[in-house]
């Protein structure tokens, strides 16, 4: 790379929304030229990032990061893992490929939020669709795109389907033929977007050959005029990349704050315990932090001889191996009285609280997501079960959470990982939700159905099993010892009407200064029920159309 550079659009982070970014802005925007800056490796056909059931080693190499917690008081002081991706692709490398829209209030809701009809289900409906190549061709074309660059699939059929599925049906859930269709509360089939068993990341199939792609392009600061213009970035080792146009941070929910922290973009007393000058006092940078917090619980099969989970030798079928071992995902609300008083507690008094306004009290709101994979999957480093197929394991993923935290710096060197300190479960309404996501497990466990295949609860040493009565104080003794998350960190530079609680407007706009806007899951105002990918796709896929409209050219 040349000491000092110079293009039309220059885009820091070449992670799942950066690469879908860069290369749509040069399909709509040919003549332009446009840097995209990756700190991490091109690892494209890496055996680890292609292979599906290679996913859970990828976090113990160099390829992912662990922005690791700090302790949580509300979980046994734990510090808890947060990974990303830290390579070209980003987190889209790195995750487990799940597929997921959440119910179209979610996106109503948010439009309402930032005052702009554009985030909309159904303006973002255009947007999904054209990220997706929906697996069946007979599927719903209002709602699904079938020439995206993204193959989607669903229906491996393993040995524990139907019985899974009725104990679902048994515990009350309705069927929800297509989740990804704006509907909200029921069981659905679980869908991801692997392609013949390999890997559909951003950097493999958005194409970027009309964009110019740095490598371990590690970026210090956006440089910004005394006009509060973006005029580009300085890489760690001074040189200067500048863009004539603007400059687009697609850095994730962990680095964008850190980014614009360092660059003076950020509440004043966090600057200048750093000694950081500031360019714009935005006091919302770093905030707003969330992430889906879940429970994890092991099962002992009572015939595991048949092959019906991982790891067993006759859990062999060559279709078990091209994705995760999951077929079916419930959605599930929780009595909206229960969240309401839950709400006013949390708020301190009634008249310090307006619950009918929360989102999470919308009519369709759907608080959890429940599911059974066919393996000890995502349980805590120190809940000992064996991948030997005589287990499966259950989730209970609490969707919207109320609790936030924050993104902060630790000190100006851009070197430095940023400091992480979610407040997980630390509200009432959490609490409740969680709570009842887990007996609602414990509810599906002991139908008929499951009954049929599961013998017991292998629990943590010393706790007790959990029931669909068991205590809040089991429940949360539980969640707060081996409660994970699925690392979907968002909101950290979220959208908004103003600059004294948003970052960035709703065209993506940082507040307060021209030529700068952010792209990826930070910009997430609220949770959504649903895992982000899809929706931080959609999000590159409109931003590419705003950017290339503002300069006249689309």
């Amino acid at each position: 790379m040349q000491a000092n550079m110079q293009f039309d659009f220059v885009v820091v982070g070449g992670g799942t929304a950066g690469c879908c970014l860069a290369s749509r802005l040069h399909s709509l925007l040919p003549q332009s030229s446009i840097a995209l800056l990756e700190r991490g490796p091109d690892e494209n056909e890496n055996p680890l990032v292609t292979n599906p059931l290679a996913a859970a080693q990828l976090p113990d190499t160099h390829l992912v990061v662990n922005y690791k917690t700090s302790p949580q008081s509300q979980l046994n002081n734990r510090q808890v893992t947060n990974y990303a991706g830290r390579l070209l692709s980003g987190s889209s490398a790195a995750n487990y490929g799940a597929w997921f829209r959440a119910p179209s209030t979610d996106y109503d809701h948010w439009a309402e939020r930032v005052g702009n009809p554009r985030w909309a289900y159904n303006e973002l409906l255009p947007f999904f669709r054209h990220t997706e190549s929906h697996y069946d061709p007979n599927g719903d074309a209002e709602q699904h795109g079938f020439q995206g660059p993204i193959h989607t699939t669903s229906g491996r059929a393993y040995p524990l389907r139907e019985p899974v599925h009725e104990a679902f049906l048994q515990a009350g859930f309705r069927d929800i033929p297509d989740l990804n269709a704006g509907e909200a509360v029921g069981v659905a089939p679980w869908k991801e977007n692997w392609k013949n068993g390999s890997r559909q990341h951003s950097g493999k199939v958005f194409d970027l050959s009309g964009v110019k792609t740095f490598i371990g392009a590690a970026v210090a600061r956006v440089i910004v005029n005394d006009d509060k213009v973006a005029m580009g970035v300085e890489l760690i080792d001074g040189r200067q990349i500048h863009a004539n146009h603007q400059v687009i941070i697609s850095c994730g929910a962990h680095k964008t704050p850190q980014l614009l922290m360092l660059s003076g973009i950020g509440p004043k007393e966090e600057l200048e315990k750093h000694g950081i000058r500031q360019t714009v006092e935005s006091p919302a940078v770093g905030k707003n932090h969330f992430d889906h917090l879940a429970l994890h619980q092991a099962w002992k099969l009572k015939h595991p001889e048949r092959g019906l989970a991982l790891g067993s030798p006759a859990f062999n079928d060559p279709a078990y191996m091209l994705g995760y071992p999951v077929e079916w995902i419930a959605t599930d609300a929780v009595s909206s009285h229960v969240i309401e008083q839950a709400l006013i507690e949390d708020a301190g008094t009634q008249s310090d609280a307006d619950p009918s306004s929360h989102p999470n009290l919308l009519p369709s709101c759907a608080h959890l997501a429940l599911l059974i994979a066919y393996a000890p999957l995502n349980l805590s480093p120190d809940y000992d079960v064996p991948l030997d197929g005589s287990h499966v394991s259950s989730g209970a993923l609490l969707y919207k959470p109320t609790s936030r935290g924050r993104i902060t710096i630790s000190s100006a060197d851009p070197n430095a990982e940023p400091v992480v300190d979610p407040h997980y479960y630390s509200t009432l309404a959490d609490k409740q939700m969680l709570r009842a996501g887990v007996r609602k497990i414990g509810r599906i466990m002991e139908t008929a159905a499951a009954q049929g295949m599961i013998e017991e609860e292998t629990t943590p040493k010393g706790m007790p099993r959990l029931t669909s009565a068991a205590s809040d104080e089991d429940i949360d003794a539980r969640i707060r010892g081996y409660s994970e998350v699925w690392h979907h960190s968002a909101g950290t530079a979220a959208m908004g009407k103003n600059i004294e609680d948003s970052v960035v407007d709703a065209e993506l706009n940082v507040h307060g200064l021209k030529n700068l806007r952010v792209v990826d899951a930070s910009v997430f105002p609220e949770p959504i029920s649903a895992t982000p990918q899809a929706t931080v796709y959609a999000i590159a896929e409109l931003a590419a159309v705003l950017i290339s409209r503002s300069v006249g050219q689309s």
